[in-house]
């Protein structure tokens, strides 16, 4: 197959893209390659193959492609290589060289397996060794007694002579060889400690803080604490400041409670209160300082107690020093007993004086003859 000019075309056939290009692409580029070859001053010597795309894609056979002689006689490097000379090959040789001999310098001199369980036991003996011989002057170090105890914190209800009895008696040990935790137990033993921190302070010295236990009120041959809980005692006359409380051991938690109510409600009239007893039935009874007794009954506690708070600001705050008890359990009053051959006992009661009794008939004896 021949062009234009006469010169031979070898087709190259494929199916890669048959109708890639359209046809007048393929008519364009053939009149510039005319072109360019006319203008060429020495004419083209070289065989120009060119490829051309049939219309036929059923065709499978493609015939190896035939060498392009260059245009312009500049080479284009394809996409991908920036740079290719003859230096890489020589890196590459070079590693490839200093790998094998670091490798063959490592495998000469690499122990066996005996040589190196040899090596491990020499290694234990001579750690085993160093530390045998450097314990003795760190035990000389650490094994030292306990020269001073420092007793810190508030002591009102268990003396400061009686926490120092209690240390001194677990103390036994040097002061790294103490056992704190025992020597804690045998201070919380003791009903007034509630809280005790220990602290070793070095070289030689043992740091004691002692918090004692808060007693809100008594409580049989004890005291209730913060918490409600109770905690018995062997010498119970520090806590006679204390007000009163009664009752069952399971509501002691809801007694102090309602001990703490009623002494906020009553302490804003300058009332105090000093003993508080709740029975079996749940009924309250309440004591002020004056020895004044208040029966509240068993519900209603508060409502009843603001009732005779009213009262007390209206009519009985003058006379307070003339009233013996109040009673609270009505509906809607309150009952209040007056001291005897006090100013207002002696105005609201009448004496028996005071009242008419009949004169009693006189006894009629029968005479018997």
């Amino acid at each position: 197959m021949r062009d234009m000019k006469g010169e031979r075309i070898e087709p190259r056939i494929g199916n890669e893209r048959a109708d890639a290009e359209p046809i007048k692409s393929a008519r364009r580029n053939r009149a510039a390659e005319t072109a360019r070859d006319s203008r060429s001053e020495s004419g083209a010597t070289n065989r120009v193959i060119r490829d051309v795309l049939l219309d036929s894609p059923s065709s499978r056979y493609v015939p190896p492609d035939l060498p392009v002689a260059p245009q312009d006689g500049t080479v284009k490097r394809e996409r991908g290589y920036t740079k290719a000379s003859p230096q890489g090959r020589r890196e590459r040789e070079t590693r490839q060289k200093t790998g094998r001999a670091e490798k063959k310098f490592w495998q000469e001199w690499s122990f066996s397996w005996v040589n190196r369980k040899l090596g491990a036991v020499i290694f234990v003996i001579g750690l085993c060794f160093g530390v045998y011989w450097v314990s003795g002057p760190v035990a000389k170090v650490f094994e030292r007694p306990i020269k001073s105890v420092v007793v810190e914190g508030d002591f009102n209800f268990i003396t400061k002579q009686r926490a120092t009895e209690l240390i001194g008696n677990e103390i036994d040990g040097d002061f790294l060889q103490l056992d704190l935790m025992q020597l804690k137990n045998a201070l919380l033993a003791d009903p007034w400690v509630e809280k005790v921190t220990l602290n070793r302070r070095w070289p030689d010295t043992l740091v004691v803080k002692i918090s004692e236990q808060k007693p809100i009120a008594r409580w049989g041959d004890g005291f209730l604490n913060q918490r409600g809980e109770i905690v018995l005692v062997d010498e119970a006359s520090k806590l006679s400041g204390l007000p009163w409380l009664q009752g069952s051991e399971a509501d002691a938690p809801e007694i102090l409670q309602q001990y703490q109510d009623l002494s906020q409600l009553l302490r804003s009239r300058g009332l105090e209160v000093i003993a508080l007893k709740c029975d079996n039935k749940k009924s309250w009874r309440l004591t002020i300082k004056n020895h004044v007794e208040i029966a509240l009954g068993r519900d209603q506690v508060m409502e009843k107690m603001r009732r005779f708070v009213t009262v007390y600001d209206t009519h009985l705050s003058n006379v307070w020093l003339d009233v013996k008890a109040i009673d609270l359990r009505y509906t809607n009053g309150v009952a209040v007993r007056w001291v005897a051959d006090s100013a207002m006992a002696k105005k609201y009661i009448k004496s028996q004086a005071q009242v008419k009794l009949p004169t009693p008939a006189t006894p009629v004896t029968p005479q018997i003859n």
